[in-house]
């Protein structure tokens, strides 16, 4: 099958969301709350806060990579953080995934990015021997997070 991968446009707001939403109930969460409507305003909106490519297994999007920039200050760098990589079960090991991370790798170029940073989960096995095809190394970072009411108590100083 030809493997293709290209910029998302706003039409494809509702295949991201369905892509997102699969990807948290693989990991074993439940959905999140992500719609159409959110991709279309946070992603192709007057000031985008990320961008994604599709990809495509003969003209059908089955994949996708979602991205925004970052800034190292250890390194003085600009690069990009990968909130989400996925690939639909039944088109898994026909290259897509690789042709996502190569595209990616190549808009970081394009951008003057010098690194691409992403999290995978301790037991998701698969993804992270993947990862290591490609040539990522595994660092040990712990990610912390402030959710909801909790960034809401320390926003208001409580």
């Amino acid at each position: 099958m030809p493997v293709t991968v290209r910029p998302a446009t706003i039409v494809d707001a509702p295949t991201i969301a369905a892509f997102a939403q699969a990807l948290s109930v693989e990991e074993g969460y439940p959905p999140p709350p992500l719609r159409a409507e959110h991709v279309r305003a946070e992603g192709f909106g007057p000031m985008p806060r990320f961008q994604v490519l599709i990809g495509e297994l003969d003209g059908a999007a089955s994949g996708y990579a979602l991205y925004y920039p970052a800034y190292d200050t250890d390194h003085a760098a600009r690069g990009f953080y990968l909130q989400d990589l996925y690939v639909r079960p039944d088109a898994r090991r026909r290259g897509l995934g690789r042709a996502l991370m190569a595209a990616l790798a190549r808009a970081c170029r394009a951008d003057g990015a010098s690194y691409l940073f992403w999290n995978a989960l301790e037991q998701n096995r698969a993804a992270r021997a993947f990862y290591r095809r490609l040539g990522a190394r595994e660092e040990r970072v712990l990610t912390l997070s402030l959710q909801q009411d909790a960034l809401g108590r320390l926003a208001e100083g409580d």
